[in-house]
């Protein structure tokens, strides 16, 4: 017999326990039954309508981000949530969300960021007492450079058509602080100036956050929440495939309403 939603669970949790999610989370299986049988799988950042019918010849959604977030009150086609679980109830696909445990996991969100910008000497952003242990990365360039240039490098290695930097554009850049996806936050940069990081990268800055930051002398670059995260897509394909070679495993289609954040099809 070949491999349950169970045995995919077991694997992706060997990478992203459960019990490291943070406790407002809402990671692990959220539709579907533990032991039916799985061909093939589709990984995505969200499970938007059009991952959803995507997966009409799917037995496994994978996302990042959990599509049940709070409690509902009704599965209806009137709100977009409930169309998205008609959606998958009709087609039989199950859905399973690996987020905080994922970001915080070695090798997980935070780290597909460090190792695609060339940071060395990684350390955890986010300290043991912190409520958020092992959240985030920090690391050093490999090199010196400017706000700028730095900023720059960041939008072509994860393919965005533009990038928002906050600080002077000539400040020297020895060391980088990172949290993946919604990172925007002053305990974030308070570690981050801690640790002596000129720089902290994560997406969803808003102004109050800028003014903070700059305080610190911090500088910041907006790499946004799906350009800091959309990594991760390929490397859980990789990794499924590491365990299942038997089963179909792919990326979802890039979301078309996201073509104007990059300059290529993630």
């Amino acid at each position: 017999m070949g491999q349950t939603v169970n045995d995919i669970m077991e694997y992706l949790e060997r990478l992203a326990p459960l019990n490291a999610a943070l406790e407002w989370d809402n990671s692990g299986l959220l539709i579907g039954e533990r032991d039916k049988p799985v061909e093939r799988i589709l990984v995505a950042l969200d499970c938007t309508d059009e991952v959803a019918n995507e997966a009409e010849d799917v037995d496994l959604i994978i996302t990042h981000h959990p599509l049940i977030f709070r409690p509902i009150k009704s599965i209806t086609s009137d709100t977009a949530l409930g169309r998205r679980i008609i959606t998958l109830l009709r087609g039989g696909a199950s859905l399973y969300s690996a987020h905080t445990n994922l970001d915080i996991a070695e090798g997980g969100v935070n780290d597909a960021l460090f190792d695609a910008l060339g940071l060395i000497n990684k350390e955890p952003l986010m300290p043991p007492d912190s409520g958020e242990a092992g959240l985030g990365r920090a690391g050093a360039l490999p090199a010196k450079a400017r706000l700028d240039e730095f900023a720059d490098f960041v939008r072509k290695i994860l393919g965005l058509r533009h990038i928002r930097y906050f600080g002077s554009p000539s400040f020297p850049i020895f060391k980088a602080g990172l949290v993946g996806g919604s990172g925007s936050a002053y305990k974030y940069f308070k570690e981050a100036a801690a640790k002596g990081c000129q720089v902290y990268i994560t997406g969803d800055i808003k102004y109050h956050d800028v003014q903070a930051a700059l305080d610190m002398d911090l500088c910041l670059i907006d790499a946004t929440h799906i350009g800091s995260e959309t990594l991760m897509v390929k490397k859980l394909v990789e990794y499924l495939r590491g365990g299942f070679p038997e089963a179909e495993i792919r990326a979802a289609e890039f979301d078309k309403r996201m073509e104007g954040w990059f300059g290529h099809n993630n």
